[in-house]
């Protein structure tokens, strides 16, 4: 029997390395996602709710964020004096491929703008108390902070007056995670719809502006949204 000659054995086994390391790299190329997350961001036009709270829509140039408001938030939109709180974004909105978004906020007031009926009132809906810099305030605060889950459609257009008057643009950071399966779905229109009188509703709940927010909210810079009456 005739065994094959050392130079054979070496070039059997560079071909069997030569085929395992193709397979690895195919195996790494087919299990890495072939879209990295996409970041982007929009200029904020207004900020719409529901009578109830029940329904809010962040109306950004190229897209409306439609979530459910959380019991605090209904209940702080409700309440006469929410143009005492300033509300900010928190970093990036997470976007996924269904476009189904989360997100982080924040409210938040000084004392020295609350009276003692406006600070027992916030303290029950939820605001915790804390010592702040913000801007070129310093002081005792009460502050929220909420996570908000639902849906972003096409954006539509609004009428005059149907905009946040903001101090200066404002921009809504988002991720797309896109993944090794394709881009992100298309964005479908937006639920935001017009009644007989021409007023806006969404899912037959009328929706209105919400303005708010202070002065000193919009001269700080630490935030990255105030709200300006």
């Amino acid at each position: 029997m005739n065994l094959p000659s050392q130079p054979a054995i070496t070039r059997r086994v560079l071909l069997a390395l030569s085929c395992v390391a193709s397979c690895i790299v195919l195996w790494g190329c087919a299990s890495t996602p072939e879209r990295e997350p996409v970041h982007g961001k929009e200029a904020m036009v207004s900020f719409l709710a529901s009578k109830d709270g029940r329904k809010l829509v962040i109306v950004g140039e190229k897209h409306h964020y439609v979530f459910d408001g959380d019991p605090s938030v209904a209940s702080m939109l409700r309440w006469d004096g929410h143009t005492k709180i300033s509300p900010a974004l928190v970093g990036e909105f997470k976007v996924a491929r269904n476009q189904s978004f989360e997100g982080q906020y924040v409210l938040m007031a000084f004392d020295a703008d609350l009276t003692p009926d406006d600070q027992a009132f916030l303290t029950r809906t939820g605001f915790a108390r804390t010592d702040m810099k913000y801007g070129d305030r310093t002081g005792p605060a009460l502050r929220y902070f909420g996570t908000v889950r639902g849906k972003r459609y096409e954006a539509g257009v609004l009428k005059e007056g149907e905009g946040v008057d903001f101090s200066r643009t404002h921009y809504l950071n988002y991720v797309e995670q896109e993944t090794a399966t394709g881009p992100a779905d298309k964005a479908a229109p937006t639920p935001v719809g017009r009644a007989a009188d021409g007023s806006l509703v969404l899912g037959g709940a009328p929706l209105a502006v919400v303005q708010g927010g202070t002065d000193y909210s919009c001269r700080a810079r630490l935030m990255d949204v105030c709200f300006f009456k």
